[in-house]
């Protein structure tokens, strides 16, 4: 016989009738009997609440969703195979049933015992919360976390969880008003975080900073940073960007551009100059904003007269290429699936960091989709020749884990690796003209990057106020 099964099992369907009386009853996200086995399941929707339980709850849902779709294929292909040897079919298909039935009532009883849990921890956590106010510290990382991956689902669910858009210092918010910004110096230098991160990850791992040249340029307790050390030494006013990192990068450009005019609007008039540093994905999402403004002509452009790029994959990061091709391998087998559909529910702007600034593959569509989506993408670029930027200064600087000292193994090791997420040549787009230059410094990783003396050694040359300004 066929190894489908049949349209009509009289049966069959009596024993499935008979089994839903004493089963709990199907949440409305599950798939109806009768759809097929490899049915794409529905993504569940992150609700628009405050805490993190709900969040929590979305997340076992979406787990227990994906257990049961992989033990559904799996089942499916063992009992059809069996329904195949002649004599077996008939009972096959009865032990299927009673198989299916209990797997389904075991997989309901799972998801709403654990909401209910979930959904208590949820009322718990909002009597015990403290009144809404500034998130920081552990909780500030969690949250930007949570962002890096789920960002664009919290977002569209309306959760309070989703970080907006703003410019701090390091340790409060900084509003867009001429009162707030009344003490912004002639010079403004703003750091744009990447994926995952938040602003206080430009002060991560200070123990770099010991026996330095800046080890102690800084009054006692205060850790060395890139802001705090430009303020010292070239007179420039650190601000801090936060925001969603999942949300797409060309979204997040749109909404850097439309902020750094009201900066501008609001910012001192002796304020002349923007400085633009992006770390990873930071520069991805500047680099846009920026190439936004030029096609718009937008005002606040006539400001930035750098654009300093770290570890940032203008090409492409192979952390997030290899993950795409895992997604497509475990798309070829039924079994499979719901593992690709799981990984591939990870946010778009993780998605984005794999054509970087460049286009999608794939034809018109695809390519009209990436320009969209990317603003900072361009026909040149896709057709693989040099590209352009708007009229300033360029400043990328890569990174390799291996060094010289390391021996033949460092240096193999930097050749494959790179930082550990970004190729050098991505981080340094390999074909880029106009006032363009690069830095390679090895011995680091992705992260060190962040905060290391080495690179601001570089940054301190790059920005010295003795440093000849492009004109205009």
């Amino acid at each position: 016989m066929s190894g489908k099964r049949a349209a009509h099992d009289p049966k069959r369907a009596r024993l499935r009738t008979s089994a839903s009386t004493v089963r709990p009853p199907r949440p409305s996200s599950t798939v109806a009997p009768t759809a097929p086995a490899n049915a794409a399941q529905p993504v569940p929707q992150t609700p628009a609440t405050t805490g993190y339980a709900p969040a929590v709850k979305i997340g076992v849902a979406s787990t227990v969703q994906t257990v049961q779709d992989m033990h559904q294929a799996i089942s499916d292909t063992a009992f059809n195979g069996l329904q195949r040897v002649p004599g077996l079919s008939g009972p096959t298909r009865l032990v299927q049933g009673i198989h299916d039935a209990i797997a389904q009532g075991v997989y309901a009883a799972v998801r709403h015992g654990s909401g209910a849990v979930l959904s208590a921890a949820g009322v718990a956590e909002r009597m015990v919360s403290d009144a809404p106010g500034p998130v920081g510290g552990r909780e500030l990382a969690l949250r930007s976390a949570l962002n890096g991956v789920f960002g664009d689902a919290l977002a569209s669910a309306g959760s309070s969880l989703s970080v907006p858009m703003g410019f701090h210092s390091l340790d409060a918010v900084v509003p867009l008003t001429a009162s707030a910004l009344a003490g912004l110096r002639e010079r403004v230098c703003i750091f744009v975080h990447g994926l995952a991160c938040d602003e206080q990850s430009w002060r991560r791992a200070p123990a770099a900073w010991q026996g330095s040249a800046w080890d102690d340029a800084l009054p006692a307790g205060a850790a060395p940073n890139y802001g705090a050390l430009l303020a010292r030494d070239a007179d420039i006013s650190p601000l801090y960007l936060r925001y969603n990192t999942g949300q797409p990068v060309a979204h997040n450009a749109r909404e850097l551009a439309d902020q750094l005019q009201q900066l501008v609007d609001a910012a001192p008039v002796r304020t002349r100059e923007i400085v633009l540093i992006g770390h990873s994905m930071g520069g991805l999402v500047a680099r846009a904003a920026c190439e936004l403004a030029a096609s718009e002509r937008l005002p606040w452009l006539r400001r930035v007269h750098r654009l300093v790029c770290l570890g940032t994959p203008h090409q492409g990061a192979m952390l997030e290429q290899w993950g795409h091709l895992t997604s497509l391998a475990l798309g070829l087998s039924k079994v499979t699936q719901p593992l690709a559909r799981a990984a591939n529910a990870r946010s778009q702007g993780i998605k984005d960091l794999r054509h970087g600034t460049r286009p999608k593959r794939g034809g018109k569509a695809a390519a009209a989709e990436a320009e969209a989506a990317t603003p900072a993408a361009s026909a040149a670029s896709a057709a693989g020749v040099a590209v352009t930027m708007p009229p300033l200064a360029l400043r990328f600087i890569s990174a390799r884990l291996g060094d010289e000292s390391d021996g033949l193994m460092g240096t193999l090791l930097g050749k494959a690796f790179g930082d550990g997420l970004v190729m050098p040549r991505s981080a340094g787009d390999e074909g880029l003209v106009g006032d363009v230059q690069r830095v390679e410094l090895a011995g680091l990783g992705h992260m060190a990057l962040l905060n290391h003396p080495r690179v601001y050694a570089q940054l301190r040359d790059w920005l010295l106020p003795t440093a000849e300004l492009p004109a205009g």
